[in-house]
């Protein structure tokens, strides 16, 4: 193991808000259960909060199996069930290469169903690879005066797990990962394709747009933006009918919250359609195929890249 993990427990611990606190390397079971077991997984970091509420964190700086830890967690559950209080968080760096970032992002849905909180997010969005690298290797007294931006991953920690608004259809969190908002950028795809569900979205006035740039699909960045955690798969945690359902009715449903959660806890990236390059004909095409349930906001449109090293 590098020496990042090790900085960011520590570095938690100091920029924990009022009322949390930190603690590292916390065993998951009992020790009864670990005996009979025979391994004894323990946790990067559990948050707790003065009112019973824990989080359990874990760093995926550059494993090559970073599905190894949601499986611990899970088949922990399975023995010594997560009290209601109890939420599962893995924060996964861009140097962990895209497949595996997935895999790990699609088995949170798994956990989900077996009765857990669980959600996967970014760390250190804004940093390419190479340099999340130098970091884990990087001596430990060197980090702590490298001045790393500690605040924002924490706050994207609970930016994840934090509960939008309930409603008796489910619950609405914000994305935590690239692949939920491109899986929502492909559903949104898929249900216009029905004229039922094209007529329900209606024309709606869209200032920002995610890019797909492998597809040279776009989508409106609010229907991308947020998830049901208790969507029974992960290609169905926002649609059409769900979003028509909040839009202009909830207050917490807000788009420009949508945009900031994408490019500040996300890593993805504004760019006018002026200077998008070769994205801007695609976008054009786009455009003109689905004129009839998008108007173009006067300050648009703004297209939302996802991080380069999501490629």
């Amino acid at each position: 193991m590098g020496t990042l993990p090790a900085y960011l427990q520590y570095a938690f611990s100091l920029a924990c808000p009022p009322g949390w606190t930190a603690s590292a390397e916390v065993p998951v079971l009992t020790g009864e259960l670990a005996d009979l077991l025979g391994y004894r997984p323990q946790a990067d970091l559990l948050l707790t909060h003065t009112d019973g509420q824990r989080l359990w964190v874990e760093f995926e700086v550059s494993r090559a199996d970073p599905v190894a830890n949601h499986a611990k967690f899970a088949a922990a559950h399975l023995f010594q069930p997560q009290p209601d209080t109890d939420i599962f968080v893995a924060m996964v760096s861009p140097h962990v290469d895209r497949g595996r970032r997935n895999l790990g992002a699609t088995a949170i849905t798994l956990l989900r169903r077996v009765g857990m909180a669980a959600y996967q997010t970014t760390l250190l969005p804004h940093l390419p690879p190479a340099e999340i690298k130098r970091l884990n290797h990087t001596p430990l007294p060197e980090l702590l005066v490298a001045a790393l931006p500690v605040a924002d991953e924490l706050a994207r920690v609970f930016a994840v797990s934090a509960l939008v608004l309930t409603d008796s259809d489910g619950r609405i969190h914000f994305v935590g990962d690239v692949l939920e908002v491109l899986l929502n950028l492909r559903r949104w795809h898929r249900e216009l394709a029905d004229p039922a569900t094209r007529e329900r979205w209606g024309r709606r006035t869209v200032t920002y747009f995610v890019v797909e740039p492998r597809t040279g699909r776009f989508a409106p960045s609010k229907f991308c933006a947020y998830v049901d955690v208790t969507a029974p798969t992960p290609d169905a945690a926002m649609t059409v009918a769900r979003y028509t359902a909040l839009d202009g009715r909830e207050p917490r449903f807000d788009g420009h919250r949508a945009r900031a959660h994408l490019t500040r806890h996300l890593g993805f990236i504004e760019r006018p359609l002026a200077d998008a390059g070769t994205l801007r004909p695609a976008f054009e095409r786009w455009l003109a195929a689905h004129q009839d349930v998008i108007t173009l906001h006067p300050r648009g449109p703004i297209l939302l890249l996802p991080p380069p090293w999501y490629a």
